[in-house]
């Protein structure tokens, strides 16, 4: 990864590929989705910052493991600029309780929840400032949260380790 891309977990991938096909916020309804997708949870919107595609995977996974139930995960990723040129501070703040240790260093916050700010930043997203990525839950031909389960599993903390060993069993020999 080449470039700083922070990644935020989304419920869907149309709504946003909508708003990047156009390389504008296509609705008000749109807009909407975008600024609950980014605010929603308690306090600052959180952001990662993966410094390898493994890294990646193992944040996937452990939002996965906190939610509880092992399914499909939306990403978009936000290149850097989108939150630099608008005057958008970010805050790293380590996620001492995320169910992987190992990259609980790359959780940052924003530091805002300004719907102006946010927006003009979405904005600089869907004109190509950004990436998406999306993680199967068990389709084998894909980027699979079975398999990614199975190959972290050393790495996710005791609280997780039942959890992770139902989800990855086939794919353990």
């Amino acid at each position: 990864m080449s470039e700083l891309r922070y990644y935020r977990s989304v419920k869907s991938l149309a709504t946003w590929k909508a708003g990047k096909q156009e390389k504008a916020i296509p609705s008000p309804e749109h807009a909407n989705r975008y600024l609950r997708d980014i605010k929603e949870g308690k306090g600052f919107p959180s952001l990662w910052l993966p410094s390898s595609p493994e890294d990646l995977e193992k944040i996937s996974l452990g939002i996965l493991l906190r939610k509880g139930h092992i399914d499909n995960i939306n990403l978009i990723g936000f290149n850097e600029c989108c939150f630099s040129n608008m005057g958008i501070e970010l805050s790293r703040v380590e996620d001492t309780n995320f169910p992987i240790p190992t990259v609980s260093h790359l959780h940052y916050e924003l530091c805002t929840t300004d719907d102006v700010e946010l927006t003009a930043a979405i904005e600089l997203f869907l004109k190509c400032n950004g990436d998406f990525a999306d993680f199967i839950k068990s389709d084998p031909n894909k980027k699979n949260m079975r398999k990614v389960a199975a190959k972290y599993r050393n790495e996710v903390s005791e609280q997780y380790q039942q959890k992770i060993k139902e989800w990855a069993k086939e794919y353990l020999q």
